[in-house]
């Protein structure tokens, strides 16, 4: 497997046993997969009932965070029974994952300038807020967990889950900053321009994956 920068062929060094670091990367995608499938679900329903574009964002990056994983846990997997097909599938669950991140994008921006040309404003929710702060508490904490193990397997898919997990954490504090802005300012563009912003962000690293995961083996 390659190291996380991209740029040489060198190894990072292991930091932790191949086989424990293999079993936290499978523990932390199952918790992506059941937080992304319900908070993601729920959000949505919110979202179409708020019309808050960064609460579906949010709602969208976390199904799309959940899915990711899936295909995280199904690569761990593989190298857990196959360690001589690891860098094969590495690179497939890499390439998923910069998919992901490109559909999330391309989705924030189409949503974003289309929300800015009908000068719609998202309603406020209580029970979104709820939803929103859990979020912020808890992804971060989970964005890095991902990361850590991912520089310890050299995984650049997980690297790249990591940053969605961690866009997913971002779009809730948006979320969140969005709705207090439009409440006692009356911006009602802030939440889509916040959602040009993420998309901004995130479409480089989705980039990067899909070239990398495309690129010849070194």
């Amino acid at each position: 497997m390659r190291n996380m920068d991209g740029g040489g062929s060198c190894r990072l060094p292991s930091m932790m046993p191949a086989p424990r670091a293999l079993g936290r990367a499978l523990a932390l995608s199952a918790v992506s997969v059941a937080w992304g499938a319900l908070v993601g679900s729920i959000a949505v329903v919110l979202a179409v009932a708020t019309g808050s574009l960064s609460l579906l964002g949010f709602g969208m990056d976390s199904a799309i965070d959940a899915g990711a994983s899936v295909v995280l846990m199904w690569r761990f997997l593989i190298e857990r029974r196959h360690p001589h097909r690891a860098e094969r599938v590495e690179r497939v669950a890499e390439g998923a994952v910069g998919l992901a991140l490109a559909a999330l994008a391309v989705y924030l921006l189409a949503g974003a300038s289309s929300a800015l040309l009908a000068g719609d404003q998202p309603e406020r929710s209580d029970a979104a807020t709820v939803l929103l702060i859990a979020s912020v508490v808890f992804l971060p904490g989970l964005s890095i967990a991902k990361w850590r193990v991912a520089r310890r397997l050299s995984s650049r898919a997980l690297r790249a889950d990591s940053l969605l997990t961690g866009v997913a954490g971002l779009l809730a504090g948006i979320g969140l900053v969005s709705t207090l802005v439009t409440a006692w300012f009356g911006l009602w563009w802030a939440d889509a321009v916040a959602a040009i912003v993420v998309a901004a962000l995130v479409a480089p690293e989705a980039v990067g994956a899909i070239r990398s995961a495309r690129s010849p083996a070194e």
